[in-house]
């Protein structure tokens, strides 16, 4: 929708876009063009309501989310709107933000250098730390709040930089956050983009209905809600069925809708190991892919459950993106670095291996590393195959004439000499990257390997706050709680007999149904339910509208 003029916007979002308030809090369902009304209220404020066709000095926005989904979103969408004002405006996740302010003013907390992201991978390998002024993800906002909250110069000059703050999914801001938009809300506007029935990050401190009312006690603060109608299905067939659903309705006219047009279809017994979900959700893609969809998103309940099905489906072929490893794409960057510092006797072989099983638990994301993670770091006994094919790594890296050369060559092939298969589009991806940095920094004659602990540092960290590049592409696998701010032509929700919600959970189910109602709506033609044998409560209803999956397809 973000093409659309100033004019086709609603009287709603005309409101919103002009308005001068302090405080906006603005309500709105899935797909009804909040991200659309947030952009044409930066442009507005940007050019004081349409007066001037660029920027007017001193004004600034900053677009802030919790979701590196949602920054890719408004970024995408920002082209049509925003064209020529992109200097003026600025896109980030909270730990984004955090993360440059720390950079640039980090001294000013007792940080000695450049802070370092430790990420939870290394965490739970107890790899050491780099350096003395290494932080983790839970170090970054408290730290920005001391730079934010602290009176003095610094905070002014923070505070002073934006004349709006615009704050996506707001519903889902936890007490750090909050606290962040406030400080930054001394001095600029506040627009709040929310829709209660996508909180579906309740676990956070905070998270809850008091977060919208602490918003509507701030002084000045005016309270709009958009009009219904998804823009994303204009048809409202998905949506109406979503929304009934939501409050666990699944027998009213607008569910049996969606089931009678084909536009939600469901399979039961659909076999729990990730081999034969595989199979079925690799059918499934042929089967929309031949319909006609070319933007396909699979759904399953968790990280692990997620890096699982990926293997699988990387086993058969399916070309597809698992979306949230982003750390992994940042270690992976790192482990590269570490075989051509290894060729350059800067580094140890261990160094090397623990650099692998750090690749090896960010692809993972469970809570605890894999085993063959933790026998590589820790130099645990190993398969005689694969110390085998680790000897030919070092053999190659050894040999290498040229590290930033033949041990480039040697590292970024080692994942398929391993024979990994988990992480291994991941690795490919940040392979090219890492190749083209190091032949940048084969044209610094002073300390190349230096330029390229440096580019590759920087790549590193920016992959973990930043907006990640990789998580594109027609086919995309990630959790359900993942799925908030992504749109698909069709989305594929995979769900096992093991799946757990918390203890307790019982009828009406009410964040797990949450996370059911936005896993649907991002769909603009077809929701595919696959049911396992034995399905949760949470979704045994829709077994009244399910067919059984063609046998032959495992």
């Amino acid at each position: 929708m973000s093409g659309v003029t100033f004019e086709q916007l609603t009287a709603e979002q005309r409101q919103v876009a002009d308005a001068t308030a302090p405080t906006m809090l603005v309500f709105g369902g899935a797909g009804v063009g909040k991200t659309t009304t947030a952009l044409w209220a930066a442009r507005r404020e940007l050019t004081a309501h349409g007066t001037s066709s660029k920027p007017l000095p001193g004004r600034r926005v900053l677009f802030v989310t919790f979701s590196r989904t949602a920054v890719a979103q408004i970024r995408s969408r920002a082209g049509n709107v925003l064209t020529g004002m992109e200097d003026a405006v600025e896109i980030l996740t909270f730990h984004g933000l955090a993360f440059r302010l720390l950079c640039a003013f980090g001294r000013y907390t007792g940080l000695p250098g450049v802070p370092v992201l430790r990420g939870e991978a290394r965490t739970k390998l107890a790899t050491p730390s780099p350096t003395d002024y290494t932080l983790t993800y839970s170090d970054l906002l408290p730290r920005a709040l001391t730079l934010l909250e602290t009176p003095g110069p610094i905070a002014s000059l923070i505070r002073s930089r934006w004349s709006l703050v615009i704050c996506d999914e707001f519903q889902d801001t936890d007490e750090e956050e909050w606290r962040l938009l406030q400080a930054l809300g001394r001095n600029a506007r506040l627009l709040l983009l929310a829709d209660p029935n996508q909180m579906i990050y309740q676990f956070k401190d905070g998270v809850s209905e008091a977060r919208l009312d602490a918003a509507r006690a701030r002084p000045g603060c005016v309270e709009v809600t958009l009009q219904q109608g998804s823009y994303r299905d204009p048809t409202q067939v998905l949506p109406n069925a979503a929304a009934d659903i939501r409050w666990r309705r699944f027998t009213t006219p607008a569910v049996r809708a969606a089931v009678d047009a084909g536009r939600l279809l469901v399979y039961r017994d659909v076999p729990d190991t990730d081999a034969e979900r595989a199979a079925v959700i690799d059918a499934e893609i042929r089967r929309l892919q031949a319909d006609g969809h070319t933007t396909i998103g699979v759904y399953a309940k968790t990280n692990s459950d997620a890096a699982g099905l990926s293997a699988a489906l990387t086993d058969r072929g399916v070309d597809h993106v698992p979306v949230g490893f982003s750390e992994a794409y940042g270690e992976t960057l790192a482990a590269l670095l570490t075989m051509v510092r290894y060729s350059a006797g800067v580094a140890d072989w261990s160094e090397v291996l623990t650099g692998l099983a750090t690749v090896l638990t960010a692809n993972h994301r469970g809570s605890k590393p894999p085993d063959l993670a933790w026998a590589l770091h820790a130099g645990l006994h190993l398969p005689n195959a694969l110390v085998d094919r680790l000897t030919k790594i070092k053999l190659g890296l050894d040999e290498a004439a040229e590290p930033l050369e033949e041990a480039v060559v040697t590292a970024t092939q080692a994942w398929n000499v391993l024979g990994f298969t988990s992480g291994r589009r991941t690795w490919n991806r940040a392979s090219r990257a890492f190749t083209a940095l190091a032949a940048r920094a084969r044209l610094h004659v002073v300390d190349p390997l230096g330029q390229l602990e440096r580019a590759v540092a920087a790549a590193r960290d920016a992959s973990f706050v930043e907006l990640d590049g990789g998580d594109t592409g027609h086919i995309q696998l990630m959790n359900f709680s993942q799925t908030k701010g992504r749109e698909a032509d069709a989305t594929i929700l995979s769900y096992t007999s093991n799946d757990w919600y918390g203890r307790g959970a019982c009828e009406p189910y009410d964040e797990a149904s949450r996370i059911l109602y936005v896993s649907m709506t991002r769909a603009r033609n077809i929701v595919v339910i696959l049911l396992p044998p034995q399905p949760h409560p949470l979704v045994a209803p829709f077994t009244r509208y399910s067919k059984p999956f063609p046998i032959d397809i495992i």
